[in-house]
Parts: structure tokens; C-alpha cells; sequence
């Protein structure tokens, strides 16, 4: 089997480390990227235009904000039959739009993910080609836009959960109690497991006024300390919302024997 060509758009960390990762896995690879990296690990091309022409895969991962030039660049470029595939972070609405410099079965929207998750309708053609060369995919569904939509969500758990970590931390610096606390947050994250994510939802469903009032409290003991916490206001206001919906996404037991 032929190696794939790969051409790799963007060389800061993430895309040198991809382009290696898949250089070492056996592909012939080059690299791009508009400010030339200083320390190249793969070959690099002289232009976007060299990088792109004999590529029968192209790999954007540089940022959301240069996603549409780099697209833009390759599409007018990209070889018959080659795939471009965006990993940027962004909305489905950019890919979307990216999409539509492509014809219809050259681009593919990629979330940069472990797995990577890869939507559109030639998703499927992207992994058979990156797959035998060591990276985990998951095919989501033919719709671009999909994948990303996959990885924000996904953001609003991973990174309001660090964000509620910061706050937590400054409002015990705040409190005095750094070292107590920085104990309980080992102690809830070692306990946590699929169990604990449905106890939140169904005790969340079922004690909503309590913790709502519970909330109030806290911004009250914080605002005597001066300290203004940007995350506990908004989960009052979640519990409020519960409260006046009497609903929560999953939130039921399952009925007893």
C-alpha cells in the first residue's frame, strides 16, 4: 500500500506534533505554516500552494481565527479526489462555511479530540486513511458541523468544570482556607464516577429550592469577604430555572423492582 501524502497546515504544537505523529507512523508528510516554524521536525514547503498540490490529505490545525484563510488558500489548490479535513476549534456555523469553499465530498470537520471525531460526507474516507496510521477516529455522523458541535458541548463541561475550580480556589484563598480546601477538591475528584454524574442530576431535580437557597447563602458570606464569584450567581440562577421547570435532562431513577 502506497503511503498517503499528507500535508499539514499550521506548525505550532499541536500541528508538529500531529505531523510527526504521522510522519513516524509511515506517511510522507510536509509541513505549512504562514510564520515559519523555527525548529521544523518535518520537511516544510515553501508555500501553502506546494503544500496543498500533491497532498491527497490535507490537515488544517492551526486556530479558529486563520481557519477560513488557510481553507480559502487550499481550496482553489487541493488535488481531484483529495480530502481537506479542519481540526480548529470553532462553531458548526464556521465549518459550515468552510464546507462551502470545497466541493461537496473534499472537506471534512474534524474535532481535535481523543478520538478524533469526524463528521461529513466523506468522513468515513478520511479515517481509512488515518486510521491504519495510528490515530483513534470516530466517525459521528455525514453532517459537517457535527463534530464540532460534539466538541464545544463537551467544553461546557471541561472547561466551566476548571473554571469552577479557579473560583472555588480564590474564594477559599479569600476565606482563609486554602488548604482545606484544596483537600476537598481531591477528595470529590478521586469519589467521582459514572455514578456521581447521575446523583447530580437526580438529587439536583429533586432538592432544587434548598440548593438554590444554599447558593444565595454562599454569595452572601462571599460578598462579606469581598469576593464576587463569577460561577455561583449563574448556578443559583441554574437551580432557579429547574425549580420553575420542574425538569432535569435525565434526571429520573429508574423505577424500583
Amino acid at each position: 500500500m502506497t503511503s498517503p501524502r499528507i500535508a499539514v497546515l499550521g506548525q505550532a504544537a499541536a500541528g508538529a506534533a500531529l505531523a510527526v505523529r504521522l510522519q513516524s507512523a509511515g506517511a510522507s508528510v510536509v509541513g505549512f505554516d504562514h510564520a515559519a516554524p523555527k525548529r521544523p521536525q518535518v520537511e516544510q514547503a515553501a508555500s501553502l500552494a506546494e503544500a496543498v498540490a500533491m497532498a491527497d490529505v490535507v490537515l488544517s490545525l492551526n486556530s479558529s481565527a486563520h481557519a477560513l484563510t488557510y481553507a480559502r488558500d487550499a481550496a482553489a489548490r487541493l488535488a481531484p479526489n483529495a480530502l481537506f479535513a479542519d481540526l480548529n476549534p470553532g462553531p458548526p456555523r464556521l465549518k459550515e462555511n468552510l464546507a462551502e469553499l470545497f466541493a461537496h465530498d473534499a472537506f471534512v470537520d474534524v474535532a481535535d479530540l481523543d478520538p478524533f471525531l469526524v463528521a461529513g460526507p466523506s468522513g468515513r474516507r478520511l479515517i481509512d486513511v488515518l486510521a491504519p496510521l495510528g490515530l483513534a477516529m470516530e466517525l459521528v455522523s455525514d453532517r459537517v458541523g457535527d463534530a464540532a458541535a460534539h466538541a464545544l458541548t463537551r467544553s461546557i463541561l471541561t472547561k466551566c468544570m476548571a473554571g469552577v475550580v479557579v473560583d472555588y480556589m480564590w474564594a477559599a484563598e479569600k476565606m482563609g482556607l486554602t488548604e482545606w480546601a484544596y483537600g476537598e477538591l481531591q477528595r470529590e475528584f478521586d469519589s467521582m464516577d459514572a455514578e456521581t454524574a447521575r446523583a447530580f442530576l437526580r438529587e439536583s431535580g429533586r432538592d432544587v429550592k434548598r440548593r438554590e437557597i444554599e447558593m444565595l447563602d454562599v454569595v452572601e458570606m462571599l460578598e462579606s469577604v469581598d469576593y464576587h464569584s463569577l460561577f455561583v450567581p449563574p448556578t443559583q440562577l441554574v437551580y432557579n430555572k429547574v425549580y420553575h421547570s420542574i425538569k432535569v435532562p435525565y434526571s429520573q431513577t429508574e423505577p424500583e423492582d
